[in-house]
């Protein structure tokens, strides 16, 4: 049984697979060769040259996969039929079906470049020590194979890649005795966390920190996603609640650090973890306001930059902003490899809040302090959380199946009018009204309120000059902050 009906627009794995990126090029999606093998030409069948053909069709192109770091788990099947069409009869001794992972591994260290098979399994459609005679015309084949859970899923980094395919073979049947093979049908595995079943999508995130530092005094961080996908998206509050003395607020970012971490299938105590690489998501200062919750708001103010501080915050009084933003797609961001998957290519992540301020002097009425003064007696505090996002495809369409219907329900599909099976393609406008309706809901002038927050794991924020880069201990400025049961994330 099929899940969504799949119309002609172009999807996002519908997409020719191209070599691996250089190390400053994004990714970019991959297509898969949907053409049929070619079926015996009318022409060529009137003079007796028509060729066998054979064609692989699946039943679902996209599989989701719960792997289990601990005990058994439940292993999918791929599912489809194989169409063997034939010009006149034939004896057939060997029809079988392969579904085949590959993996490709361009080592950043001077490694060799490294390719092969990761996954490799037959079976047989025809098997038989003699022949069987096939009778002129065209002939079906159903197949099922089961995919290992823990299988590596579909990748595609500047690393490397990960990808599967689905290939029929006939041996002897072809023009003087050589093998017939389909086409490559690709076959994209992807780990959906769900934990209500595999119609379920990712589960929501709600995340807290708190913490008390000298110069600030105690904060505050939250996120909120209701499923934290590639290019779902994510909201932020951030708040200083009674800073015991001035502060001079430039900026407040929020970064994802994306680490991919290589394993040689050659040789196995080869292991690599290559640099962070780093993805600005928030970037609020004084050219670029919070949107408190209103994404459609111009992203900037429009000027020359604004180099002063974004908001002077006196003695005692509080300073509270809050963004909604939208996560980069999968050409930049790549979901975290899961617990339980096996896989050269793994990929974690973590995301960091960087508030960048600095505490006022009295000499700083007199205008003496020059610019670079005012630079290096800035700061920044930083807050570093793993963070697990997830792939674009657990959407909630993709997973489930379609409401029947005696009428078809897309007699014409256009590409344009057709809603993908992937966040990363759907309009931000649909992703709000899909995704930010339960975030978040608007009160008057009052801006947004926000769903209960629940605390998670501890973390320590850092205070270090900014221009103090690569430097650790007190020298650096380093000041570890007292922390009441903190909590949580930033980001959005």
């Amino acid at each position: 049984m099929s899940r969504q009906p799949i119309s002609t627009g172009t999807k996002p794995w519908d997409r020719d697979h191209i070599p691996i990126n250089g190390p400053n090029d994004p990714p970019s999606r991959p297509k898969t060769n949907r053409s049929r093998s070619g079926s015996p030409s009318p022409f060529l069948g009137a003079i007796g040259l028509a060729q066998p053909s054979l064609h692989v069709s699946l039943v679902e192109e996209l599989l989701y996969l719960h792997p289990s770091p601990e005990g058994p788990s439940d292993d999918p099947l791929v599912s489809g039929t194989v169409t063997l069409t034939l010009p006149k009869a034939k004896a057939v001794r060997h029809l079988t079906v392969r579904l085949l992972g590959k993996q490709d591994i361009g080592w950043p260290d001077g490694t060799p470049y490294e390719s092969g098979h990761i996954l490799d399994k037959v079976v047989s459609l025809v098997e038989s020590d003699q022949d069987v005679l096939l009778a002129k015309g065209t002939h079906t084949f159903t197949f099922s194979i089961i995919v290992p859970s823990q299988s590596a899923t579909y990748e595609r980094c500047r690393y490397g890649r990960v990808r599967h395919s689905v290939i029929a073979k006939a041996k002897g049947i072809g023009s003087m005795g050589g093998d017939v093979v389909s086409n490559e049908r690709v076959l994209f595995l992807i780990v959906n966390p769900g934990g209500a079943g595999a119609s379920a999508p990712p589960p929501p995130l709600h995340h807290k920190i708190e913490g008390v530092v000298d110069e600030i005094g105690p904060y505050t961080a939250a996120l909120q996603s209701q499923h934290t996908m590639v290019g779902g998206l994510l909201l932020l509050r951030f708040s200083l609640v009674s800073p015991p003395t001035d502060i001079h607020i430039y900026s407040v970012k929020v970064k994802i650090n994306q680490i991919f971490t290589l394993h040689s299938t050659i040789n196995p105590k080869h292991k690599l973890q290559c640099p962070p690489d780093p993805r600005i998501i928030i970037n609020i200062d004084g050219s670029h306001p919070a949107n408190f919750g209103h994404i459609d708001q111009p992203p900037s103010r429009p000027g020359s930059p604004h180099l002063g501080p974004m908001k002077v915050v006196t003695q005692g009084n509080s300073f509270c902003i809050s963004h909604l933003a939208r996560l980069p797609n999968d050409n930049h961001l790549r979901p975290t490899t899961q617990p339980g998957t096996v896989t050269g290519i793994s990929v974690s992540h973590e995301i960091a809040i960087e508030m960048t301020y600095r505490i006022p002097k009295p000499e700083d009425g007199n205008g003496k302090s020059s610019k670079e003064a005012l630079e290096r007696e800035k700061k920044k505090m930083t807050v570093t959380k793993p963070f697990d996002v997830f792939s674009c495809c657990c959407f909630l369409d993709s997973l489930t199946l379609p409401v029947y219907s005696i009428l078809d329900p897309n007699p014409s599909v256009e590409a344009e009018s057709w809603s993908p099976p992937c966040i990363c393609m759907m309009k931000i406008e649909e992703l709000i009204k899909q995704h930010g309706d339960t975030l978040l809901r608007e009160e008057g002038e009052q801006g947004i309120t926000y769903a209960p927050i629940q605390k998670s794991g501890t973390a320590t924020p850092v205070i270090r000059s900014p221009l103090d880069r690569g430097r650790s201990g007190n020298g650096g400025r380093e000041v570890l902050a007292r922390n009441n049961s903190s909590d949580g994330y930033f980001d959005a």
